[in-house]
């Protein structure tokens, strides 16, 4: 078994296509689809079967796959701190951003400054190999390559034609028969507002949920209902035809959580750049803090 087969089998395993994993590799599907076939053969059992075009991972895939991380990790690790050791600081970092993406560009545009000849990767959703997350929750993270970097209040936001503009203060009974809309229930900010509706006993009445908080915009916009969002990494879906409220009998708190990723080695560069990202972060959050004061 070689190496360069086991890192063709994981990508194989993320994408669940052989088409899509032969792109990425840039190496010909049948020369993919023989290297499979000889893991196969040589682990004396079949790693993937199939549901409709994907192939999916069985039980022994799994299996294979959980000791193929730690191989590739645990290499990729010797690399990283050869390189600390010999003072070869040029290794890639990858940023992926599950929370608060909205602020990408502010943030993309920092980190040139302090990257100026080569960026982070910068993934806006999952990635399997991330160095540094920017995550939220109801709580903060409890790991201990982890830190708080904002907390914020979440609210609604709604169409200045809404009813509810009219009213100075507004509690859970006047959302009572309004229609809202979310992002998907796997966002990490659903699951922050489902844990507090449910502490309330609070459950709104959803009838769209969408990608992305751009779509997000262009509905509210349009009158479609409205939505709980979080003050500050939100800011920007408001504009002059949307509004922002908090709910006075509902507080809520958006944690958002810088995290390294301790399965990997955290290298000089690592560390820098997480010091420099919570530095970022931490500015902003306080901006809105001291316009409030």
């Amino acid at each position: 078994m070689e190496l360069n087969q086991i890192k063709q089998f994981r990508v194989i395993a993320r994408t669940e296509s052989i088409s899509k994993a032969a792109e990425q590799l840039y190496i010909a599907q049948p020369s993919l689809s023989q290297t499979l076939k000889r893991l196969e053969t040589e682990l004396g059992t079949p790693l993937f079967e199939r549901r409709g075009k994907r192939i999916v991972l069985n039980g022994a895939g799994k299996i294979f796959l959980k000791h193929c991380d730690r191989i590739i990790t645990s290499l990729e690790n010797a690399v990283r701190e050869i390189s600390d050791y010999v003072g070869n600081t040029k290794n890639d970092i990858n940023i992926c951003f599950e929370s608060a993406s909205l602020i990408i560009l502010d943030i993309a545009e920092k980190m040139r400054k302090f990257y100026p000849r080569s960026l982070p990767h910068i993934y806006e959703n999952g990635c399997g190999d991330w160095d540094i997350k920017l995550c939220s929750g109801f709580c903060p993270d409890s790991s201990e390559t982890a830190n708080v970097v904002i907390e914020e209040p979440i609210g609604i936001v709604f169409s200045k034609e809404n009813t509810l503009a009219l009213k100075k203060t507004i509690n859970r009974k006047d959302l009572e028969k309004c229609d809202f809309l979310s992002l998907n229930p796997t966002d990490g900010l659903t699951e922050t507002i489902s844990h507090y509706c449910a502490e309330y006993a609070f459950r709104p009445n959803i009838t769209m949920c969408v990608e992305s908080p751009t779509i997000m915009r262009e509905l509210l916009e349009r009158g479609f209902g409205i939505a709980f969002v979080p003050a500050y990494t939100w800011f920007d879906i408001y504009n002059s035809s949307l509004e922002f409220r908090l709910i006075g009998d509902m507080p809520m708190i958006n944690f958002v959580n810088i995290v390294m990723n301790d399965k990997k080695y955290i290298s000089k560069e690592i560390q820098q750049c997480y010091n420099a990202l919570s530095v970022f972060y931490r500015e902003f959050g306080e901006s809105f803090n001291n316009v409030q004061k």
